[in-house]
């Protein structure tokens, strides 16, 4: 249970005049949390608990945004990263590792006959765009999730500005588990769309037999399929939603969790498309693709990851969470207002408005009770291999008595006496009024 802010927060309000929102990740900053009455700052973590600047401990579900599959400061990926430490970070040639890692991958990602290492999600996405334009030398594109910081992509939401109106022009969104919706946004741009590309798990994840048209649809007129598994690799399953629904995209863009926290991302796809980099006047080059530490603890956390069990574990406590969170919100009468999202290894809740108060107000009290119990969470959940059922059990306890607070605001229809830090505030809102 936490015990005050006060280092937190003087670091918050230093940082803030240095580095805008005080932190390098929009998801990671005092935006998300409830100001002044949470963590601002991590100083150490170890398995799925995580210690701040004030010495409070907190049971982490978030795990850094998803990339600590493994968990912090694991042994085993440290000694894979201290090994290759001893023989160098990069070099002025590829390292063997670079290799070994793209083997690794060929041999559990459906679609990966070859490999291309970079360092983001956003560079990962980047880089199979730009093949796929290449590829069937079309310009428009079909994006459905989350895809990063690039212009081709953040074009197409509302944080826009800055990027280029012609090349806003080029991106356009269809709707998950809509067929209707591609098949429309297709045929207004017939001959015109290079790729479609999606996150093949969002929400309570595709409708039977969605993917599979997905990309039937696409093949049709032409367009590649890209499947960006930045979220849903090595998280759901080892070969990512790829081989958890049997759907092979024409390529796929990696990140998060392939390192268990350290900085590497891949684009991986079909032969006679990855081979156009650099032969036919494709770039993709960077000059820290080739860092080997991260592929060090890339390969050693396949490595844990492809244990047997792993996964099932994923989703068995997952499934454990959810089914106490169920039990809660109905037992409060809350299932108007609090409703289950997602799949078990990454799933939580979403929020509602009700009343005088809107879905921010109720995800504000329900994160500060979470966060004075001692868990850190954004409403949904990671969950890795130090996660035990002793963590879920403490998620529930706390989520109980968050869901008392969000039960006892709607009750007097407000936040007065409840809410004692500042409300979440993100940078992606909902398109509602309240």
């Amino acid at each position: 249970m936490s015990h005050g802010f006060e280092k937190s927060n003087a670091l918050l309000q230093k940082a803030l005049g240095l580095t805008p929102l005080g932190a390098q990740t929009f998801s990671k900053s005092f935006r998300y949390f409830c100001a002044g009455n949470s963590p601002s700052f991590l100083e150490r973590g170890k398995g799925c608990r995580v210690w701040d600047v004030d010495g409070n401990e907190f049971v982490d579900f978030i795990c850094a945004l998803g990339p600590i599959t493994v968990g912090y400061n694991d042994e085993r990926v440290n000694h894979a990263i201290t090994q290759q430490l001893q023989k160098g970070i990069i070099f002025s040639q590829p390292s063997p590792i670079s290799v070994e890692l793209a083997e690794k991958l060929s041999q559990i990602v459906p679609c990966a006959q070859m490999v291309r290492f970079v360092k983001n999600g956003s560079d990962a996405t980047s880089a199979a765009i730009r093949l796929a334009r290449a590829f069937t030398g079309r310009d428009h594109v079909a994006v459905c999730g989350y895809h990063g910081m690039q212009d081709w992509y953040i074009g197409s939401t509302v944080n826009r500005r800055g990027v280029p109106g012609a090349v806003c022009d080029l991106s356009h969104s269809f709707s998950y588990n809509d067929l209707d919706s591609l098949r429309a946004l297709l045929g207004e741009y017939p001959d015109e769309v290079a790729a479609v590309i999606m996150e093949p798990i969002q929400a309570d994840g595709p409708q039977d037999g969605y993917l599979e048209s997905v990309k039937e649809l696409a093949q049709s007129h032409g367009a590649l399929l890209i499947f960006d598994e930045v979220v849903s690799g090595f998280r759901y399953a080892l070969g990512g939603a790829s081989e958890l629904y049997n759907v092979v995209p024409d390529m796929a863009a990696f990140g998060k969790g392939m390192g268990n926290g350290m900085p590497i991302s891949a684009v991986a796809g079909r032969r006679d498309v990855m081979e156009l980099i650099g032969t036919q006047g494709v770039f993709i080059s960077t000059t820290f693709g080739g860092d080997a530490l991260s592929m060090a603890a890339s390969l050693e956390t396949i490595r844990i990851l492809e244990q047997p069990g792993v996964f099932e574990r994923f989703w068995e406590l997952g499934n454990a969470l959810l089914a106490g969170l169920r039990l809660q919100i109905e037992g409060l009468g809350l299932s108007d207002v609090v409703s289950l999202t997602g799949l078990a290894p990454h799933a939580g809740v979403s929020f509602e408005g009700k009343g005088n108060l809107g879905y921010l107000d109720v995800q504000s009290v329900f994160q500060q009770r979470m966060i004075q119990e001692g868990i850190l969470s954004l409403g949904i959940n990671n969950i890795n291999c130090s996660h035990t059922e002793q963590e879920v059990g403490l998620f529930l306890r706390a989520s109980n008595l968050a869901l008392e607070d969000v039960a006892m605001a709607l009750k007097q229809d407000s936040l007065e006496g409840i809410l004692h830090g500042g409300k979440v505030d993100p940078i992606f809102k909902r398109n509602i009024t309240r």
